[in-house]
């Protein structure tokens, strides 16, 4: 005997596998479809095109911020500057307000000894406010000659003052803070007379 067909058998198989078909088909189409080559470049291009110009702006934006702090700066000083010498010249307006009564008493009294005490007393008042504000005197005489605070006018012989030695000054030095605001003009010795040194070998000999 032969196999009995079953045509129901047959349909349910056709319809499986067109049913299969169907899924394939939906779940390629839900796929994303494969990128070329070039869509990665034109990412990165974007992306770096994106972060330059971010870049961009903070430079623009940190130049602006810097070139306002030097504006600030440079007005704070100014004025700093000014406060300060404001301040020092409102200090030195009593010493000149003395010079001026000493000078008026001198004329109203010509006395001399009068007036010499007061213009010594003024002179005493505005030392006392420089030195407050930093002012020190250099020492020089008798002292090593030092070109750090020490300018040399001229050199001399001198029988109480070695070689190399400071013997006299022309013009005060000072420091002020601890730094050198003028230095001294002074007059260095050169030892003892030549003299001097040819009697002392005529003895020794």
């Amino acid at each position: 005997m032969g196999k009995e067909k079953h045509p129901e058998k047959d349909q349910e198989k056709v319809e499986e596998q067109e049913s299969q078909s169907e899924v394939v088909k939906k779940e390629e189409q839900k796929e994303p479809k494969p990128k070329t080559e070039a869509d990665p470049l034109k990412e990165r291009l974007a992306k770096s095109e994106e972060q330059v110009k971010e870049l961009e702006d903070r430079l623009l934006r940190l130049a602006a911020e810097y070139d306002n702090y030097r504006k600030r700066t440079a007005r704070e000083f100014e004025c700093l500057c000014q406060n300060a010498n404001e301040n020092l010249i409102l200090k030195l307006l009593d010493t000149l307000d003395n010079f001026e009564r000493a000078f008026d008493s001198a004329k109203a009294s010509n006395d001399y000894q009068n007036f010499r005490e007061g213009v010594e007393l003024v002179y005493t008042h505005m030392k006392d406010i420089l030195t407050k504000e930093g002012l020190k005197e250099i020492e020089a005489i008798g002292k090593p000659f030092d070109p750090n605070f020490h300018e040399a006018v001229t050199q001399a012989e001198s029988d109480k003052y070695e070689e190399g030695m400071v013997m006299d000054q022309m013009t005060k030095g000072y420091m002020l803070n601890d730094r050198l605001l003028r230095a001294s003009k002074v007059v260095v010795s050169k030892g003892e007379p030549k003299e001097g040194k040819e009697k002392e070998s005529d003895e020794i000999s």
